[in-house]
């Protein structure tokens, strides 16, 4: 982390050649450089802080905009340090320090959401990932498209995992699906196999089929993995009285941990 301040300033201090000495935000630029070389990321930071509005006051945007952008970083380094210690209120404050500096800096804005997601305010969470979803940042917006979509399907595999499984809790699974959507993500397999699950769990066969097959239509894993969709949908449509469909389920679903309760069904229809 270190290192990593050290060569983002010295790239500004070239920047300040053309600086007259006798200006001071000059001076505590570079006191604010000798700071974070020692690793004294509060002092570096609060003396880029004052090198930015010093520079606003003299005229100097370019100057400004650095120390701004490095207070931003700074505040991306002790604010991570919080998260990991487990200190997530602070982390929040420090990410969101930063981005009153740069709000373009994306890392900020995606810990931001992390920290909020661990303080319990979901909403907020899923609405600061959004916006950095449907960011510029490609590698940043997938990022946190994942940590969305994570959040949606851990949630509904845990209600999916009850047994049996009630018809609210049904119901809170669809609805966890449909928040995902509102927050920009659309439904994927696994999104469609917990839809399904849902469906089952209601009654609702065709239904179920129906998001069964989705599901195994845009699949991109193993054989293995897959197999829980189609198992999913021999269980639907035996349900539905359609046994004859359903023992082509099952033979597909015959494959790593479904293989032995696939096979039973094939035995028993």
């Amino acid at each position: 982390m270190k290192r990593f301040i050290l060569i983002f300033s010295l790239a500004f201090v070239t920047g300040l050649a053309g600086v007259a000495s006798a200006q001071e935000y000059k001076e505590t630029y570079n006191a604010a450089i000798a700071a974070a070389e020692a690793g004294n990321y509060a002092d570096a930071y609060n003396k880029y802080e004052l090198a930015a509005r010093q520079a606003e006051a003299e005229g100097d945007t370019d100057v400004a905009k650095k120390a701004h952008i490095v207070c931003a970083k700074i505040a991306k380094i002790v604010g991570t340090e919080a998260y990991k210690a487990g200190d997530f209120q602070e982390a929040l404050a420090e990410f969101e320090k930063g981005l009153k500096h740069e709000p373009e800096y994306v890392p900020n804005l995606y810990m931001k959401g992390l920290a909020q997601k661990q303080l319990g305010d979901i909403d907020a969470a899923m609405t600061t990932l959004a916006e950095v979803a449907n960011g510029r940042d490609q590698k940043s917006a997938r990022t946190a498209a994942e940590a969305i979509r994570d959040y949606h399907h851990a949630e509904a595999s845990k209600l999916a995992a009850r047994d049996p499984l009630s018809s609210p809790d049904a119901q809170q699974i669809r609805s966890l699906i449909a928040s995902m959507q509102e927050y920009g993500q659309q439904p994927d397999a696994n999104s469609f196999f917990y839809l399904g699950i849902a469906a089952k769990a209601q009654g609702n066969y065709d239904e179920a089929v129906s998001f069964a097959d989705q599901a195994i239509q845009v699949h991109r894993g193993s054989r293995a993995d897959q197999a829980k969709l189609h198992f999913l949908k021999g269980e639907s449509l035996m349900l539905a009285g359609e046994n004859a469909l359903a023992k082509e389920a099952f033979t597909a679903a015959a494959f790593g941990s479904y293989k032995a309760s696939a096979e039973h069904y094939l035995e028993t229809l």
